[in-house]
């Protein structure tokens, strides 16, 4: 109750106060050609200022009086105000003696010589006004009365020196000398500081006295400080060791969007990617890396036009322009012959454009071409090109993924399997290399076929190893291609490792694309993985005749299904098993179950001894991808190459990697706008590494 008394108390009490203390402090008013257009309420705003401006310019150059009806006594504190074309500030003689004028004529002075503040501000009854470089016009009277406009415009004036402010100090004096007299003469102002302010002898006794500026100039923007522009855009380090800086602006959108502000720029070239040196980490463990043979390697993804505009949903994110085959291709040729490698392993490579612009510009170049196109209505398929000059064509094959024989493999990828002899010196011997490049299914629920496509690649390269040996040589493997399969994926671990234990494995595991693992009911691998017309093993080895006849004898004949009993855990014989004759006292044979444990072992081997050249971590613990579009980045495409087997006898052999290529992480991709872009035409990296064949 008393909180509700003191507050209807006090509230109109300081309601009162504070109109008061407005009333007191109250500003003096403006008026533009004799009207009032500011009553000193407050500051004057940029758009009150603006109408200012727009009121003295309609008024034009002529000189008005002031409105007859208004008195000094409008003022709080006897002061008035004139806008016309001109800004008066006025005193009457008797409220302002001689000292207080010299002390505000010093002041205005001060800031005229500063140039510092940076608009007018009216407080207290006294503006002070910042006039810019395009300085100060004034109006004068000829003696015959006909006004004339003072057009000396001052665009770089600076009072440096004291003489400025004695003159205008005399004028002062002038001023009041009149003003005791009553009797004023322009010829008397005749001093050189009039060309600084005039007084205007037409405006009435109100008027005389008073200084004038040109309104235009005070209420004009004030100096401009050209200040260094701070780069605006994203930065990222280029060059040999990240030495350099690349600067890249943003793009402006035209409307509101999501994405941050890019900008393009077609005169810079973003080459982010750096080659990794390592020759020094093989040299130390190899002994002389000088004496054997180097080669590069790229295996590429290029992206078929017809595939890209097939899956639009997969580009949402990429400008049109750079989804054009024309500008990509120059694109893709730019890097072929930047980096030049002696071997390239293309993927989707569309035929028409193959052999009509790829192929010519890789043949002016020096390279021999290989190219395989996809089974059935496909258009694309894969390309194998290597330098003429470094290495001689042995043996070919070309692999056609789909059996008509088999319904597991009713897909249309294809692969390329290659053997090739260095051209060495006289005094040189090097051993063949056999490169095998390929495209496996995208599908990631068809573990299954992806692991019968890649058997067919390894008994084709098993093929060409043995036929090395029977000649008495080695021969080493390097394995390119857009493989769809993640690192650590059992795909991929079968690859690396040489083994894989695919019994009950769910088929959309084996890549490791997607994860399915909520569903209820799954596709499981169970053996045989493919059908006995295929002819491979478990060990991705084609079958010889002989074993081949063998096998079928084996599989269907009683004996053999007599011997399935023979599993692990039949030749451990149970303590408590009573004697039967003739039934539980038969020992089985070791080498029976040796013989049968390897083909339904539920497990996949090859003898290739293969390592990745891309890790997908970096030592700074970033993930790379090599693949990215709308749905996200992936590292799925890869160069293996064969490290050496691991029996004594041939101990000394195997590729050596030297160098490579780096990749990005997916963060990088996307802060270049994802993929493709206008430095990466294909929605896959290209993957670049330097090999070491030793000598024999």
């Amino acid at each position: 109750m008393i909180a509700s008394v003191m507050f209807y108390v006090l509230y109109p009490l300081s309601r009162l106060i504070r109109r008061v203390s407005e009333l007191w402090c109250k500003t003096p008013f403006v008026y533009i050609n004799g009207k009032e257009v500011w009553d000193g309420g407050g500051a004057l705003s940029g758009p009150q200022q603006t109408g200012l401006l727009l009121q003295w310019n309609s008024a034009g150059n002529t000189a008005a009086a002031p409105d007859p009806d208004h008195t000094d006594t409008e003022s709080a504190h006897g002061e008035l105000v004139d806008l016309l074309d001109i800004c008066e500030l006025k005193k009457r003689p008797e409220e302002l003696n001689k000292e207080e004028m010299h002390e505000d004529m010093h002041k205005s002075l001060s800031y005229i010589n500063q140039m510092e503040a940076p608009a007018a501000s009216v407080c207290d009854g006294s503006i002070n006004i910042n006039p810019s470089e395009s300085a100060l016009r004034c109006l004068e009277e000829t003696n015959d009365g006909d006004p004339v406009t003072n057009e000396s415009a001052f665009p770089n004036i600076e009072y440096q020196s004291h003489s400025d402010i004695d003159n205008m100090l005399s004028a002062f004096n002038q001023l009041d000398a009149h003003a005791e007299t009553g009797v004023y003469d322009d010829r008397d102002l005749t001093h050189p500081s009039a060309d600084i302010f005039q007084f205007d002898s037409d405006a009435g006794n109100e008027a005389l006295g008073s200084p004038v500026f040109d309104l235009a100039a005070l209420l004009a923007d004030s100096q401009q400080v050209n200040a260094p522009a701070e780069p605006v855009g994203w930065h990222f380090p280029v060059g040999l060791g990240l030495s350099q800086m690349c600067y890249c602006p943003y793009v402006q959108f035209p409307d509101v969007s999501y994405y941050p502000a890019l900008q393009d720029n077609d005169s810079i070239e973003v080459m982010w990617r750096v080659w990794e040196d390592l020759n020094e980490t093989h040299t130390g463990a190899c002994g002389n890396t000088a004496a054997g043979f180097d080669f590069s390697i790229m295996s590429y993804n290029i992206l078929a036009q017809d595939l890209l505009e097939a899956n639009p949903q997969l580009y949402t994110h990429c400008p049109e322009e750079v989804l054009v085959w024309d500008q990509r291709l120059w694109t893709i040729l730019k890097e072929l012959q930047i980096w030049e490698p002696d071997i390239i392993c293309l993927q989707e490579v569309q035929e028409d454009h193959f052999l009509e612009q790829i192929y010519p510009v890789l043949t002016d170049m020096g390279y021999t071409c290989i190219y395989k196109r996809r089974t059935g209505a496909k258009t694309d398929g894969c390309a194998v090109c290597y330098h003429s000059d470094r290495f001689t064509q042995l043996s070919i094959n070309l692999l056609e993924f789909r059996q008509s024989d088999c319904e597991l493999l009713d897909r249309d990828n294809v692969g390329i399997v290659l053997l090739l002899q260095p051209t060495a010196g006289q005094n040189e011997v090097f051993s063949p290399i056999c490169v095998a490049n390929t495209h496996l299914l995208f599908n990631p629920r068809r573990g299954d076929v992806k692991l019968a496509q890649l058997a067919i690649v390894f008994a084709e390269i098993d093929i060409m190893i043995k036929k090395c040996r029977s000649e008495g040589r080695r021969c080493e493997v390097v394995l390119c291609g857009d493989f769809n399969a993640l690192p650590n994926s059992p795909l991929w671990n079968f690859i690396t490792t040489g083994q894989l234990y695919y019994h009950g494995l769910p088929a959309w595991m084996v890549s490791g694309q997607v994860d399915l693992s909520y569903k209820i009911h799954h596709t499981r691998l169970f053996a045989p993985l493919w059908p006995s017309s295929l002819s491979i093993t478990d060990g991705c080895q084609y079958m010889s005749d002989t074993q081949t006849a063998a096998s079928d004898n084996r599989q269907y004949s009683a004996e053999f299904l007599c011997q399935l009993r023979y599993c692990p855990a039949a030749c451990v014989r149970p303590a408590d098993l009573e004697l039967i004759p003739g039934v539980t006292d038969k020992t089985p044979d070791p080498d029976d179950v040796e013989m049968f444990s390897s083909r339904f072992g539920h497990t996949l081997n090859h003898a290739l001894s293969l390592r990745s050249a891309y890790s997908p971590v970096q030592p700074d613990m970033r993930t790379v991808v090599s693949s990215l579009n709308s749905e996200g980045g992936a590292m799925v495409d890869y160069i293996f190459y064969s490290t050496g087997s691991a029996s004594a006898e041939e101990s000394a052999g195997g590729l050596k990697l030297l160098g490579r290529l780096s990749l990005l992480s997916e963060a990088d991709l996307w802060s270049l706008r994802g993929l493709p872009n206008e430095a990466f035409p294909s929605d896959h990296l290209s993957l670049i590494v330097k090999l070491q064949l030793p000598p024999v």
